[in-house]
């Protein structure tokens, strides 16, 4: 695994840190060969077919583009379940995995009901009804392409989510349907923070889902903020995911919007990520 190894690294080096690499590669050689990270680690040597030396020759050359590796595999993990991702949907962070984790930990109860909004993937809808089957979930987002890939990544594990097709911002398709929770990672980039950004995510990642204009970066949060006023039921809780360098603001309109307890959480490197909100009529 060593030799492979380092054909990675002189392939990729300076497009990817080390440690990129690495992950890169075993999830590459995991795709090719359908074999467990750990037979990988023991193998001495791996002996590839013609045929998967030539996809893993095609494989590289998307790689050296910065082609995020989930989109070239068309699948990642979340939590524990696996999804189909491609270019009409995000690629899941680990941050929504802390959202999701500190979602489940903060409710119990075995039955209630969840509007997931922006639901791209479906990671979060998805999860919410693995650990929770008796909840009653729906998710909603404005492509009718993140809708269809979220549909596929729910039938293959096995979760019933109702599906809505409709714009957050002028809502049409949304009932009067009442919720226990409302959860949503919306678009929170500013246009201004594209100079921060990694050419894999600019170039690929679809931009409906990541950048808001700078001189109103938190639209989608007063809509949904809004929204959730008539749409949760009473002592019910909205979640979000949140720009780092906005949660003072996110947290001040919440507030203004009438909620309570809005509480701040940050993620495993100390940034401002997640926020919590309660409605108590």
């Amino acid at each position: 695994m060593r030799n492979t190894l380092n054909y990675f690294y002189d392939q990729l080096a300076g497009i990817y840190s080390r440690n990129e690499i690495q992950s890169i590669c075993f999830m590459v050689m995991q795709n090719l060969c359908g074999c467990t990270k750990a037979a990988l680690f023991a193998a001495d040597t791996l002996s590839l077919t013609e045929e998967q030396q030539s996809r893993l020759n095609s494989l590289m050359e998307r790689l050296q583009k910065k082609e995020p590796i989930q989109y070239i595999i068309g699948h990642c993990h979340f939590f524990d379940i696996n999804l189909e991702v491609n270019r009409n949907v995000l690629i899941p962070r680990p941050e929504t995995e802390e959202l999701v984790e500190w979602i489940l930990k903060d409710n119990i109860q075995k039955e209630g009901s969840l509007f997931d909004i922006c639901t791209g993937s479906g990671c979060i809808a998805i999860t919410i009804k693995k650990y929770k089957p008796n909840f009653q979930v729906s998710a909603l987002d404005l492509s009718e392409e993140a809708i269809a890939t979220a549909k596929r990544n729910a039938e293959e594990n096995e979760c019933e989510i109702r599906f809505i097709t409709d714009d957050i911002l002028a809502p049409q398709n949304i009932n009067e349907e009442k919720y226990d929770i409302i959860v949503s990672n919306p678009p929170y980039v500013m246009e201004k923070e594209k100079a921060q950004m990694e050419a894999n995510v600019l170039e690929y990642e679809p931009a409906m889902a990541l950048f808001v204009p700078n001189e109103n970066p938190l639209v989608f949060y007063e809509a949904i903020g809004k929204f959730g006023l008539t749409h949760l039921n009473d002592g019910g809780k909205l979640y979000f995911e949140i720009n780092e360098a906005l949660g003072k603001e996110t947290q001040e309109l919440l507030e203004k919007q009438g909620y309570q307890e809005v509480t701040l959480k940050k993620d495993i490197f100390g940034k401002d990520r997640m926020i919590r909100a309660l409605i108590n009529r």
